[in-house]
């Protein structure tokens, strides 16, 4: 890519506003810096502003000469979030990017059989009912302007993982009801976009191939991924597969980064979209 293809590269989201949910750390955080790099204004929220990693990730943005803002918002209780949009609306104008990164899903839940309605009731408010309540917000204002992104974040454990199993059954077990929770995020997304189709405004899901490399991993869940390296990916890929979504015209997809990557043949850049640090088959350093 030439130098002047490069700039104009960098710049293909100026004028845009993102929305990020959950984004003081990990995937969201990532992702929130790569729209961020490409001329993004960004919003992201967290509950509360103690937080762990909230002062890093301003800084981090701060650092990188970005617009972005804050908003608190407990994305388990409905009034908290009732208004998120219009909120995010008065910091840079109406969101026309929404990345839905927040989930609630604990691998040390309850096995299937043992899972309490009260735990069912909060991961389904923060993995379903939030995406979409932040959704139907903000689409009035997408299909206004013609044009609006959409990227659910999912992940793989919608599907039941096959014997033998990659980790300790107890584990597999304990995201059963996480992985209902995201089987109905990606339900919702595919028949949102069937209906927008035309609108201008796309929706697609994105997961992980199976466990994305984040800063708060326990040195459990590392050793694991040491064991299984073909199953862990770095941020960077999620981050550009983010990306892309956003800038392509896709809409309809369930998709892990990896194989949606390795379709478009696209490499993977560092999060301030400079640098090549690999591509979809790329396992990172453990």
């Amino acid at each position: 890519m030439d130098t002047s293809s490069h700039d104009r590269e960098l710049s293909a989201l100026t004028g845009h506003i993102a929305l990020v949910t959950g984004g003081r750390r990990g995937i969201g955080r990532a992702i929130m810096c790569r729209l961020a790099a490409h001329g993004a204004a960004v919003v992201f929220t967290c509950v509360d502003t103690s937080e762990d990693f909230v002062s890093e990730t301003l800084e981090i943005l701060r650092k990188a000469g970005a617009a972005h803002g804050l908003i608190e918002a407990d994305l388990a209780d409905g009034a908290s979030r009732s208004d998120l949009v219009d909120r995010a609306s008065s910091l840079f104008g109406p969101p026309d990017i929404i990345v839905n990164n927040a989930a609630l899903g604990d691998v040390h839940q309850a096995p299937p059989s043992g899972v309490t309605l009260g735990q069912r009731r909060t991961m389904f408010e923060v993995n379903l009912h939030a995406p979409v309540d932040l959704i139907q917000q903000a689409l009035p204002m997408m299909k206004d302007k013609g044009w609006g992104r959409i990227v659910n974040l999912l992940s793989d454990s919608i599907h039941q993982q096959p014997v033998p199993y990659l980790a300790p059954a107890g584990t597999v077990h304990g995201l059963t009801a996480y992985g209902a929770s995201k089987a109905a995020l990606e339900r919702f997304t595919l028949g949102l976009a069937a209906e927008l189709h035309g609108t201008g405004v796309h929706i697609n899901g994105l997961y992980p191939h199976k466990v994305a490399v984040t800063e708060s991993q326990s040195a459990r869940a590392v050793a694991g991924m040491r064991a299984q390296p073909q199953a862990a990916e770095s941020l960077e890929t999620m981050a550009e597969a983010a990306y892309q979504l956003v800038t392509g015209s896709f809409t309809g997809l369930s998709t892990s980064s990896r194989a949606f990557l390795h379709s478009l043949q696209q490499s993977v850049r560092s999060l301030d979209g400079r640098t090549v640090v690999g591509d979809a088959t790329t396992v990172p350093d453990l």
